[in-house]
């Protein structure tokens, strides 16, 4: 069966979405089976960053709301990653039940070695914290990622949910040895979680296209991504 990843914000135009399909996509060079849920608001779909937006039939919104099947929204992207779709359709991702949630993700585990959702924030009414694995929380280094990152965190404890792993992008080292943002020392003492996936401030990483997602190149990003999925593969063997 299946393992099921959160990748969240509480923080707009952070880089969740990115870092969502960047860790899909290593995993599957590691010969996992990976199906992608775009469950998010943000304005950039996956979709569109995967250059699949015009090969939407049904969505995810269909599935959950069994309009149609599982494997009939769903989209490949190659042979091991796949792809179910937020819907076009600007209000209709909403009304998602706790119910309909369960049983798409079960229904999903049963083909998926890791479904990774990329969702708003971890406090919403729908998620079934009983069968999710892991919980990926995106923050940068302002002073408002500790409350974001500790509120997080004591979701997590209260549902059970042992490996949440936090990840600083954009997280910009002058301003922290200036003091006008927290540095990550600080940030893993106030919050008692790691802070070893630290992607730096970098401009070229803003515009993120579709070489970017599948690129091999040697920088913050991909490191940050290799030990995510590290911490996902954990799981696996649980």
């Amino acid at each position: 069966m299946g393992k099921v990843v959160l990748v969240e914000s509480q923080k707009n135009s952070i880089g969740k979405t990115i870092i969502c399909i960047k860790s899909g996509i290593a995993l599957t060079e590691n010969g996992k089976k990976v199906l992608l849920m775009d469950l998010s608001s943000g304005k950039k779909k996956i979709s569109e960053y995967l250059n699949v937006n015009e090969a939407i039939i049904y969505d995810i919104k269909d599935a959950l709301d069994e309009t149609c099947s599982l494997d009939q929204a769903v989209i490949e992207i190659n042979e091991n990653l796949s792809l179910l779709p937020c819907p076009r359709i600007a209000d209709k991702l909403k009304d998602i039940t706790l119910v309909a949630f369960t049983k798409l993700i079960n229904e999903a585990k049963k083909t998926y070695d890791i479904i990774i959702a990329d969702i708003d924030k971890i406090s919403s009414s729908y998620i079934n914290f009983s069968i999710i694995s892991n919980i990926v929380t995106v923050n940068n280094n302002d002073f408002s990622c500790i409350k974001e990152i500790n509120r997080n965190k004591y979701i997590a404890q209260k549902f059970n949910v042992d490996l949440i792993s936090a990840v600083l992008n954009r997280y910009n080292r002058k301003n922290a040895k200036k003091g006008t943002a927290m540095n990550a020392k600080d940030i893993h003492k106030l919050t008692e979680i790691d802070m070893d996936v630290i992607i730096e401030e970098n401009s070229k990483y803003l515009n993120a296209d579709y070489d970017f997602l599948f690129d091999r190149e040697d920088n913050s990003f991909n490191k940050a991504v290799k030990i995510i999925v590290e911490k996902i593969n954990l799981t696996i063997f649980l």
